[in-house]
């Protein structure tokens, strides 16, 4: 089934992937500055680059994914600044994944929210009230959205995703890409909170130290389910798998792309958002990706030929 849906989001890369891409914020959190830019397509005025605060860091996610935003478990005075306050109307959606956490204590971790506790209170914890590595989304006026056992006595990849539907008045939790909960909302929700935070909320406790936050997204309208789909298993392929198109296999070695058969001719790489990060004309079978920071990128070239890759 996984192969039949990647074989499909490979086809018209370059116009799904741009679909994907969060409108409001998105970061990756590569790099080694405090200062993560903003990737969305249309980021709020202000929000063009984020700063982490604090006692924070960026560090290896042992994944595919490179580096990601490692947790200090301390206060909230440590936190990721988006430099945005919170403020949501119609629909929306949250992706996000995390990584090296096992839920082995009942200390409750918060993982994102705004700035003070009261008013609309928007926030994302685990531990406490959805029980031991489960997770909950709420703020005030909604409907408590619970998961349990998100987490697991074992340090895995999660990624969770969230869907607003105004027009449905509900909210989906995805984990894994799996449908885990449907809670209906008795109201439209607007959310005029304070400062959005990453990594905490208002002054309490945040990620448990080690616990690592990568590719948080933010969407202004409900994403689709083939959407939920590409951002779930984009991450799944192994480091040593290569896709094949034509019989042409790819592969990366001392910072070089190379095809086994041909050469490359006109060629694009987009990263996983659908932005495209390098091009060229290449008569040798050969590609310097040198520039690239760590991640899956999907290269295109040839006669359609669209192949994922992992540096």
């Amino acid at each position: 089934m996984k192969t039949k849906i990647y074989s499909l989001l490979l086809i018209g890369a370059s116009l799904f992937l741009k679909s994907q891409t969060p409108e409001l914020l998105y970061y990756k959190f590569e790099g080694t500055s405090t200062n993560i830019p903003n990737l969305a397509t249309n980021p709020p005025t202000g929000t063009l680059v984020g700063e982490i605060v604090g006692n924070l860091t960026l560090g290896s996610n042992t994944t595919c994914l490179g580096d990601g935003l490692v947790g200090s478990g301390s206060t909230g005075s440590n936190y990721f600044n988006t430099k945005w306050n919170l403020a949501l109307s119609g629909s929306w959606t949250i992706h996000v994944k995390f990584n090296n956490y096992t839920s082995n204590v009942t200390t409750v971790y918060y993982l994102l929210g705004d700035a003070i506790t009261g008013g609309n209170s928007f926030r994302m914890f685990t531990n406490g009230a959805p029980g031991t590595g489960g997770v909950r989304l709420t703020a005030n006026g909604m409907s408590n959205v619970d998961i349990p056992a998100v987490f697991s006595t074992t340090p895995e990849l999660v990624d969770l995703i969230f869907v607003y539907d105004n027009s449905l008045q509900n909210i989906k939790a995805y984990v894994n890409g799996v449908l885990k909960t449907t809670v209906a909302q008795s109201a439209p929700l607007v959310f005029n909170g304070a400062l959005f935070k990453l990594g905490t909320y208002a002054t309490n406790t945040g990620m448990k130290a080690g616990m690592t936050m990568d590719e948080f997204g933010l969407f202004n309208r409900a994403i689709t389910d083939a959407e939920i789909a590409s951002l779930t298993n984009f991450c799944s392929l192994s480091v040593d798998e290569v896709k094949k198109d034509n019989n042409s296999k790819i592969a990366v070695k001392d910072k070089n792309l190379i095809l086994g058969k041909g050469s490359f001719g006109k060629y694009y790489i987009y990263d996983f958002s659908g932005r495209e990060i390098l091009s060229g004309h290449e008569s040798l079978n050969t590609i310097n990706i040198n520039s690239l920071q760590k991640g899956i990128y999907i290269i295109k070239y040839g006669e359609n030929i669209s192949t994922r890759f992992k540096y």
